[in-house]
Parts: structure tokens; C-alpha cells; sequence
């Protein structure tokens, strides 16, 4: 029998094994949605469960969801509406990994995928480090106000969504907003921390769908 359960963890990603505690094969970021078969296993100092063919988890980093909550839950366990952005290897403006970006209504229902960036180039794997310019942690955020979009000019690219980490971090300053240096290739192409949509196309596509649709998520994961 199979239950769902949604990674737990302080902010860190969860190590994804070949056994239990054997060989790290993968990560999950903190509030990942799996799927748990079987009974746990004695490894270590921890009780392992699969989440797949030669995957393997610590079940004490995992949150499982009641029935209930599994019928009502939208895309990572999280219900209402949600920005997720999944980090990809592609790149554009001369290093800038893509973000494959998906707008989820709060029933679930992809609205509209976009592309995003984050961190400075040459700077692109995420940090815990205060001021270090590479890109947003990951992990599970919250809209400070859902639906709200302020004027930012400079940098900010005309508009600015402040969100706050569910997690603990060292780094702060945290928002959603347009990068316009995206495709100029100087020393401010990419962002300080934030995630920003690259072109102004892709800026309006967000802004309205975080006026009319409020999410109350935004959640930053790595991808395949």
C-alpha cells in the first residue's frame, strides 16, 4: 500500500539513496511531494522508506498526508494557489540556468510555464552564504501579500513581490520581479538572490498571474 508524504526538512535538500543509508543518488527539496511504498527499515540512526526503484529516504525528514489532506492536495502538498520553479540545466544569457516556471491555480490547474532566472553569472549554484549573489535557495516560500505587485524601478525591472522562506536561512531579501539586465551582458546580467522572468513578455505573464490568481506559494526546487 502506498501513502503520499511531503519532504520536511529545515531548508536543506533531503539526501535520496540507493539503499537504505547506502550511496546518495539524488535530492529532494524541502516540500517535495513522494510517494512511500512499503515499511520502513532499520538503517543507521534512521528508518528508511522507498519512494521508488532503488530510492530510498529517511522517513524522520517526511510528513505524510491523512487521506483527506491527499484528496485535496494540489501539486506538492500544498494547497492554494503556487509559483514552482524548477532549476534546469539549460542556460541562457551567456550562464544563466533556466527555471522551468509553472503557474498552478488553487485547484490544482496549470495556468500558464514560463521561464525565470536566478543569481549572477558564473554564480549559479545556491547558497547559504549572506550577499553571495547566487540564486535562490531551495526550498518553500510564502507571498508576503498575495496578489500584491509594487512599482521597483532599476534592477527590480518596474515590479516587486516580497516573499519569506518557510525555512531558516541566513540570506534574506527575497522577491519576485523582472531582471531587464537579463540579456546585457554586464556585471548586474542575472539577479542578487531573487527569482526574475528574463523578458517583459514573461514579466506580464507573472504579474497577472500573481494579481488575479494570489498564490500563496512560491516554491524553488532542483530539477532533472
Amino acid at each position: 500500500m502506498s501513502k503520499t508524504a511531503i519532504v520536511r526538512t529545515s531548508g536543506d535538500v533531503l539526501n535520496v539513496r540507493s539503499s537504505p543509508n547506502g550511496e546518495i543518488i539524488d535530492t529532494l527539496a524541502n516540500g517535495t511531494k513522494v510517494t512511500v511504498t512499503g515499511e520502513p527499515v532499520k538503517g543507521g540512526n534512521w528508518n528508511w522508506v522507498s519512494i521508488g526503484p532503488n530510492r530510498w529516504v529517511a522517513m524522520e525528514f517526511l510528513t505524510f498526508l491523512s487521506v483527506s489532506e491527499e484528496r485535496s492536495s494540489t501539486p506538492n502538498g500544498l494547497a492554494g494557489a503556487k509559483v514552482v520553479a524548477s532549476q534546469t540545466s539549460e542556460k541562457i544569457a551567456g550562464g544563466l540556468k533556466v527555471y522551468e516556471t509553472e503557474l498552478i491555480d488553487s485547484e490544482g490547474r496549470v495556468i500558464d510555464r514560463i521561464r525565470c532566472v536566478s543569481g549572477r553569472v558564473g554564480l549559479q549554484d545556491p547558497s547559504d552564504v549572506p550577499g553571495s549573489q547566487t540564486p535562490i535557495p531551495f526550498g518553500v516560500y510564502t507571498f508576503d501579500i498575495p496578489g500584491h505587485v509594487e512599482y521597483a524601478p532599476g534592477e527590480f525591472g518596474g515590479v516587486w513581490s516580497p516573499v519569506t522562506p518557510t525555512f531558516k536561512t541566513r540570506r534574506g531579501g527575497f522577491g519576485v520581479h523582472y531582471d531587464p539586465s537579463t540579456f546585457e551582458n554586464n556585471s548586474q546580467t542575472g539577479t542578487g538572490g531573487c527569482l526574475a522572468t528574463p523578458t517583459l513578455d514573461e514579466r506580464e505573464i507573472m504579474t497577472n498571474f500573481i494579481v488575479n490568481y494570489k498564490p500563496i506559494y512560491l516554491i524553488v526546487e532542483k530539477g532533472d
